[in-house]
């Protein structure tokens, strides 16, 4: 079965040293998650179809907090899915015609919207603001009425990009309660880059999604009891990263014990390939690394900004809101960001390398500092820590501690840097917070994955 982590109980310093308490047998009996568990997961379709179409329907559910909170919710029910948070990822081929038919359950009106898409129609009309017979706006969109209205939504997916679909009624109630969703436009002909730009292609396999939102449990409640609920008291106090709060964001996709929440936040690379990397016993150690980025899709449907931190490390910006930095013919225009900035409702695009710089080897090229000894590194019960300063290899474990690591890989944090928003109730170290996963290039035990 894939690991069962459910809780990090804490994380150390260094090289990142990451704890973490194990639900179920031991690490040798633990099964890595495969690659189909990891990255985007897009709802099942042909995404090289001229006219996809999608169903879904909203629903209710619950949704569980890493503290033991169970939060009920809205969110989508999709052929894959009883009830899903956040709602399906849509994977189109630019220049598609694509229709997505809502149908609603709820007890009140919805609708969809979707920025940065032209022309969208409802029912085969123009999808337009709607107004009551007071002139007052009642929704952003034609809207499926309650209790088993239904509408279909179509546009032509003229741009690659990473979009934000959301209700378009209510937004502040409806989006917070769980109607969002994303949409991707592949470049056609080129599934392999995020745009038409041969420099936005990435690594295959590496394309992840971060879709980050926030909870306030007492509208939820509110909702749930049908009772009204005073705006000027909302306070959000989970914060989410693909429907789910640190530590379950490192969970594979499709994780048993997160139903209603199927999306993983964890990127795994590998180190980069380096042509004239130091040889070690004649042979190249980064061979097998990757050769290319790895694509990160960023999507923020709270109120306010989030500035995205990749530990220690950089991000290239590629992208924002649908629209490419580079393109074809022009200057390079990308740019690296150590927190990567998305705005409300708005989205961004980013690649990410891992370079091992250094290139250091216990025998060949050693730190030329002394390693602290293991009992001097923070750990639990369990950690993720190799116990060793060097890629690719594994140390000595403390007594009565069980290790989680793999294959001599590496672990880094990344988290929203607004650190209220890297909690949960209040609690550190939870919220929009993830991991990024390094391998070694040519470790046998992790090429076995």
């Amino acid at each position: 079965m894939a690991m069962n982590l459910t809780r990090l109980t804490a994380f150390g310093a260094g090289i990142a040293v990451i704890a973490a308490t194990l639900v179920g047998t031991s690490v040798a009996s633990q099964a890595v998650p495969t690659a189909q568990s990891e990255g985007i997961e897009c709802e099942p379709g042909d995404q090289s179809s001229l006219h996809p179409s999608f169903s879904i329907s909203t629903a209710t559910g619950h949704i569980s907090m890493p503290d033991g909170n169970v939060l009920f919710s809205w969110g989508f029910k999709t052929d894959s899915h009883a009830f899903q948070l956040p709602g399906p990822i849509f994977c189109v081929q630019q220049g598609a015609t694509v229709s997505i038919t809502l149908t609603n359950t709820l007890d009140e009106d919805t609708s969809l919207v979707f920025p940065g898409q032209s022309d969208v129609t409802a029912n085969g009309n123009p999808s337009e603001p709607q107004f009551g017979g007071d002139g007052q706006l009642t929704s952003l969109a034609p809207t499926a009425a309650a209790n088993g209205g239904q509408v279909t939504y179509t546009f032509t997916a003229a741009d690659p990009g990473t979009y934000l679909y959301e209700s378009g009624t209510d937004p502040a109630k409806q989006v917070e309660m769980g109607l969002y969703g994303a949409i991707v436009v592949r470049p056609a002909g080129h599934p392999d880059q995020a745009y038409a730009d041969i420099r936005t292609k990435f690594q295959p396999g590496r394309e992840f999604i971060h879709i980050l939102a926030q909870v306030d449990p007492d509208l939820h409640l509110a909702v749930e009891q049908h009772k009204a609920f005073n705006w000027n008291n909302y306070s959000a106090k989970y914060f989410l990263l693909n429907g789910r709060s640190s530590p379950d964001t490192t969970s594979p996709n499709d994780a048993s014990w997160l139903p209603s929440q199927p999306y993983g936040a964890m990127v795994h690379v590998k180190e980069q390939y380096q042509p004239d990397a130091p040889l070690v016993n004649g042979v190249n150690p980064t061979n097998g690394g990757d050769t290319l980025p790895a694509l990160v899709r960023y999507i923020n449907v709270m109120p306010t900004d989030a500035a995205f931190h990749p530990h220690g490390n950089t991000e290239r910006v590629i992208a924002e809101d649908g629209q490419p930095l580079d393109k074809t013919g022009q200057p390079d225009s990308s740019y690296g960001k150590y927190l990567v900035d998305i705005g409300a409702n708005r989205t961004v695009d980013a690649m990410f390398t891992w370079t091992n710089v250094e290139n250091y080897n216990p025998i060949t090229n050693p730190v030329p500092v002394p390693i602290s000894p293991y009992q001097d590194v923070l750990t639990s019960a369990s950690t993720w820590y190799s116990m060793s300063p060097y890629l690719g290899f594994q140390g000595e474990l403390p007594a009565g501690v069980t290790s989680m690591n793999v294959c001599g890989e590496y672990y880094h944090m990344a988290h929203n840097h607004a650190l209220q928003f890297a909690t949960n109730f209040g609690a550190s170290f939870g919220g929009q917070m993830t991991l990024i996963r390094i391998d070694p290039a040519a470790n046998q035990l992790c090429l076995a994955q």
